[in-house]
């Protein structure tokens, strides 16, 4: 029973949010007749996603305090110090993969969907951006994956397994196999570091790092050579491995003092 309740969970959470989105994509692309409004939305895209964004966390608010659900349980919790430098510098490592990585030659030719995507992400005016990608954005994507749905299938699931599927079901809300893969590996990413630093606040930081390193990178990755980008995507993405075993490494090492702490406790 317990089993259909997680699975029922997971499905609401994830049809609240696609159905909001799409509802404010459509109202905003189809439903304004004056011409100049709907030419600013066109060239201001993450405007979308700030509306909506605001809208689904207006919805989940309530929600989660009927589910009895609270912000603890959703991992709003403090993380050490040691934890949060990682996070944040896992987050800029990904964030120069990314900018390095989709501006490869071979990249931009075969799947020219990832440059779109980081550009709709990254791109437009300063202020759409920042509140609707670097704030609102980073908030609710891990509210929703590493946070509710992380909190929901951690009830049931071993946290490598709940790590994966969060991913999986972030990379399917994109209903595109390139892009849905592409975001998929960053959200395993994002929810390593969830699961190492054991708090929200540490995948949320890297999320925020992540999005800033990409947007300035940005200004500059159209003028880099491809054996600069190469290097850069090699590096970087080195880079994201290594603090993220630090983490997981931290995690279970503080796991083991803490069980010995324990034991020598109770003897």
């Amino acid at each position: 029973m317990k089993g259909w309740k997680i699975a029922g969970n997971t499905l609401l959470y994830l049809f609240i949010y696609a159905a909001v989105v799409m509802l404010v994509n459509q109202i905003l692309y189809h439903g304004i007749s004056n011409p100049q409004l709907k030419d600013w939305i066109t060239n201001h895209s993450g405007i979308v996603l700030i509306v909506a964004n605001i809208i689904v966390l207006a919805v989940y608010l309530p929600l989660l305090r009927w589910q009895h659900i609270s912000m603890s349980d959703l991992g709003f919790v403090p993380a050490s110090n040691y934890a949060f430098l990682l996070s944040a510098g896992a987050g800029i490592w990904l964030g120069l993969f990314i900018a390095a990585f989709t501006h490869l030659p071979w990249i931009q030719a075969t799947f020219p969907v990832l440059s779109d995507l980081v550009h709709f992400v990254a791109g437009g005016s300063l202020i759409i951006f920042v509140m609707g990608s670097l704030i609102l954005g980073s908030l609710l994507e891990e509210w929703l994956f590493r946070g509710m749905l992380f909190h929901t299938l951690r009830q049931r699931l071993s946290v490598g397994w709940t790590v994966l599927l969060q991913a999986l079901l972030f990379g399917a809300v994109f209903m595109n196999v390139t892009t849905g893969a592409f975001a998929a590996l960053g959200a395993i990413v994002y929810g390593a570091i969830r699961a190492g630093s054991q708090s929200l606040w540490g995948s949320l930081l890297a999320h925020a790092c992540s999005t800033a390193t990409l947007y300035i990178m940005l200004q500059w990755a159209e003028h880099w050579s491809p054996g600069t980008l190469g290097m850069l995507t090699l590096v970087s993405g080195i880079g994201i491995v290594v603090h993220v075993l630090f983490l997981l490494y931290g995690k279970r090492h503080r796991g083991r003092k803490e069980q010995a702490v324990g034991y020598s406790m109770i003897s």
